[in-house]
């Protein structure tokens, strides 16, 4: 019977830790690239600007 060693044990959790960090930014993107180009996303990014380009209060002092 072959054991994996000590080496072969840290490759392998390196490899799994890589392999989950890829599929990490992958959905990452494909969820903001979906909500962005969604009919919602396109109101919630019109109201975020409408809301950024109103004055602060403490602008007016």
């Amino acid at each position: 019977m072959s054991t994996i060693s000590g080496i072969g044990i840290l490759f392998t959790v390196l490899i799994y830790a890589l392999a989950l960090y890829i599929a990490y930014l992958v959905i990452t993107v494909a969820v903001r690239h979906g909500i962005d180009n969604s009919e919602v996303g396109k109101m919630l990014k019109k109201k975020h600007r409408e809301k950024s380009n109103t004055k602060d209060d403490l602008d007016e002092n």
